[in-house]
């Protein structure tokens, strides 16, 4: 029996870490109206009240047992405890121990991000790196309705440092990012994990983002798939689906495709397991749209954080692709909005892929470019590409070290003002020039250069015989690339345009000085006036 009438959400523990100069919140459920206190003492003061706490503040809970207590900010820091208690009731108070004050981001999206640091190519070498106790991370438990007990089964629900084993199961990209930041920043890191595999963004919103058009096609899809379902008979079959789901058994296959398999395995993989349960679209299903957002992510509400990173996409590419921007600047308006803080929110560009199991990756380009469409319309939103990580025959890119070193320098550059190169190569303008060559100039493209390997530039005319063609030749000058056009192909006859690595699959390997590889794009030649 619990002998505290207060709960808290689960990662308020020992080992946890507050954001630093923001408002501080706790909050949870106690008894209605109860009194709530809560004191912040520093590592040379004591816990038990003989010394006076560094910080203290209180609050009553309504009438539902709802609480919200709201102290003023604290700097960077680190090894101070936090008592929580209900005065007047006898109980004891909650003890955190171990508690830090730095920077805090939430690691979200859906199977990219939440890919495992133990299926990184470099593993193995990061594993050897010394090990660095100011870096915290949590992982939300993944819960996909009111008393699912969790999907997963260790390395969820508490705050570890990277001497734990628990870092083999966390985010990849994540961690990566939190290295980089905190040497660059020089003070305590934390990452909560807040992400699924398989999830649309539609998941991770409130409802009413979905409720207009044309963002109700998910609601209305959710609305068909459910309507001639008897609520018992999709409860029974969903519960046996994510009892194998959640199975040993399951883990134990399916790991072997997020280390990598060739396509002929996945043919074989998908044969052997094609009579394996299902869990239909409905109330328990993971994927229903705003269920994350409200089996998830809403328990970090308001709970003060820096920033998020976003890595996610592929799983809203097909038909629904052209209204990703629409979904993706509904998202990160709402979370905002709902945290009343308008942190930054740094995106990582969808890899190559061609096709993984049952997937493909038709509206891959599209979504790509209303990725980079949402970060250059909303504020503080940056973008960071990939288009040289990627694989045909696997959804999950195995370099998630090199993702996360992306993100950090956006972070470090956009975020923590460092004066450094940390964003993608973007074209700016093309245009053809009087020796018939088509000038394309770029930005952020200081120290451009062609990278390891080739680059997926075309051409494109219309008319009577349009064609898309490879350039004869590609050059860089500084921050521009020069394409010369093949000899069968004329320039002159009417509209073209260029582009690069514009195809659902395509490679591109054109990279700045700080080895951030250029943004794929489709540009009109512009020619010079007379």
């Amino acid at each position: 029996m619990n002998r505290h009438s207060i709960t808290l959400p689960t990662f308020f523990k020992s080992g946890m870490i507050f954001q630093r100069d923001k408002e501080i919140h706790i909050y949870g459920d106690a008894a209605p109206l109860a009194a709530i206190a809560a004191d912040f003492y520093s590592a040379d003061s004591s816990a038990s009240g003989r010394l006076h706490p560094i910080l203290s503040g209180k609050a009553h809970a309504d009438t539902s047992g709802h609480f919200l207590l709201t102290l003023p900010p604290l700097p960077a820091s680190e090894s101070l405890s936090l008592q929580i208690y209900a005065e007047n009731t006898g109980e004891p108070p909650i003890l955190l121990t171990d508690i830090s004050f730095g920077d805090i981001w939430i690691a979200a999206g859906q199977s990219n991000m939440e890919f495992f640091l133990k299926y990184d190519k470099d593993f193995e070498a990061v594993s050897r790196l010394p090990r660095n106790p100011e870096i915290h991370m949590f992982n939300m438990p993944q819960q996909a309705f009111c008393g699912h007990s969790s999907h997963n089964r260790s390395g969820y629900g508490y705050w570890f440092r990277d001497d734990d084993s628990a870092v083999n199961t966390f985010s990849a990209p994540a961690y990566s990012f939190a290295r980089e930041i905190q040497e660059a920043a020089g003070i305590p890191i934390g990452i909560i994990g807040c992400n699924w595999g398989g999830s649309s963004a539609s998941a991770w919103v409130p409802e009413e983002v979905l409720q207009k058009p044309p963002l109700d096609t998910y609601l209305k899809a959710y609305e068909d798939a459910v309507r001639d379902t008897c609520s018992d008979a999709i409860r029974e079959v969903s519960l046996a689906g994510w009892t194998f789901e959640d199975s040993l058994q399951h883990s134990i296959a399916f790991e072997p495709l997020l280390y990598g398999m060739s396509r002929a395995e996945q043919l074989i993989y998908m044969k052997e397991h094609e009579t394996d349960p299902v869990i239909p679209m409905g109330p328990y299903n993971f994927n229903r749209p705003c269920g994350l957002y409200e089996q998830m992510l809403s328990a970090l509400i308001p709970f003060s954080i820096k920033g998020v990173l976003w890595y996610q996409g592929e799983s809203d590419a097909g038909e629904l692709a052209p209204m990703y921007d629409k979904l993706l600047s509904g998202l990160i308006r709402a979370w905002r909005s709902n945290w009343q803080d308008n942190f930054p929110f740094l995106l990582v560009q969808l890899a190559p892929f061609g096709e993984w199991l049952s997937c493909d990756s038709k509206g891959y380009a599209i979504v790509r470019e209303k990725q980079e469409l949402t970060a250059s319309t909303l504020p503080d939103v940056f973008l960071t590409g990939i288009m040289d990580l990627g694989s045909y025959y696997d959804i999950h890119p195995k370099e998630k070290m090199e993702v996360g070193r992306r993100l950090a320098l956006l972070a470090r550059g956009h975020v923590y003002g460092e004066p450094i190169l940390c964003d993608s190569p973007k074209a700016v303008s093309a245009s053809l020039t009087e020796e018939g060559t088509i000038l394309v100039s770029f930005a952020h493209a200081e120290g451009l250069n062609p990278g390891k390997g080739s680059s997926d530039f075309l051409l494109h005319t219309k008319g009577k015989d349009p064609q898309s063609v490879p350039p004869a030749a590609v050059n860089i000058n500084d921050t521009d690339v020069i394409l010369t056009p093949p000899d069968t192909l004329s320039l002159t006859d009417g509209p073209c345009s260029v582009s690069l690595g514009y195809r659902d699959y395509a490679e591109i390997h054109l990279q700045n000085a700080a080895g951030l590889t250029a943004l794929p794009f489709q540009l009109p030649v512009q020619r010079r006036s007379l």
